[in-house]
């Protein structure tokens, strides 16, 4: 079958201009075919990122244990709406899930690249972040959740850690100007409805970069379409294959 020239397009945007593009590891994952390779979040997953040119950014999805441990791991749907919200300890959910911890995750990621921790606990604080940098740098941590509200208690940073607004499907309200001054450095979206030029235009004002995340796309198609119409930089790892 001979392809479109949009299919086309898309096989060269995925090979070829991602130098020219800032592409985040999403749940550590360099590509597609990471996948059936390594788990999310894994170590294994986060070190062939690391030694990838074209990932800038490597996502981990982080949880707290009921023993305070802090580790990665996103899970699926069942997981993530119902055993992931029990109070486990840590050494259960190693057990069952295999999980690495977030400081042996981040033992094996280069220092030259970005960190984007998606916290999914809102009981994690300002110190579990922190202490886990401690002697140790990378040339950015971004800090992701879905509430304005809970980042914003991460007040008073070090140098190079900024804040993200993901997975809010009530995104397009904020004010991006407010944001930029509470320490957002990134707006993320997830649907494609998302994306309109009114939203795009504020963003940009604001001095905040703008990401669109595959999470929210059923087709490899559908989600280059946005990303060209726009001329945005930041994109997920999702569908480079």
């Amino acid at each position: 079958m001979v392809k479109s020239i949009y299919e086309s397009k898309i096989i060269m945007l995925n090979k070829t201009q991602l130098k020219n593009r800032v592409v985040l590891a999403h749940r550590g994952f360099s590509d597609r075919t990471a996948h059936t390779k390594y788990r999310e979040n894994s170590k294994e997953a986060c070190s062939e990122s690391s030694r990838k040119k074209y990932i800038d950014i490597i996502e981990l999805d982080v949880r707290k244990s009921s023993d305070g441990i802090l580790y990665c791991y996103h899970g699926d749907l069942f997981a993530y709406h119902i055993i992931l919200k029990l109070p486990l300890p840590f050494s259960l959910i190693k057990k069952i899930y295999n999980v690495n911890t977030l400081k042996e995750v981040l033992g094996v990621i280069n220092p030259k690249k970005r960190i984007f921790l998606d916290i999914k606990d809102v009981s994690i604080t300002r110190d579990d972040i922190l202490k886990h940098f401690r002697g140790i740098s990378f040339k950015e941590v971004i800090l992701g959740n879905k509430s304005v509200r809970y980042l914003n208690r991460f007040v008073d940073m070090p140098t190079g850690f900024v804040k993200v607004l993901n997975g809010n499907v009530l995104c397009n309200f904020y004010n991006p100007e407010k944001l930029r001054r509470s320490g957002f450095r990134y707006f993320e979206v997830v649907f494609a409805f998302q994306v309109n030029p009114r939203i795009f235009k504020k963003v940009q004002q604001s001095d905040l970069v703008f990401c669109v995340s595959g999470l929210g796309f059923f087709s490899e198609s559908a989600y280059w379409r946005i990303i060209e119409r726009y001329e945005i930089a930041h994109v997920s790892s999702d569908f480079i294959g």
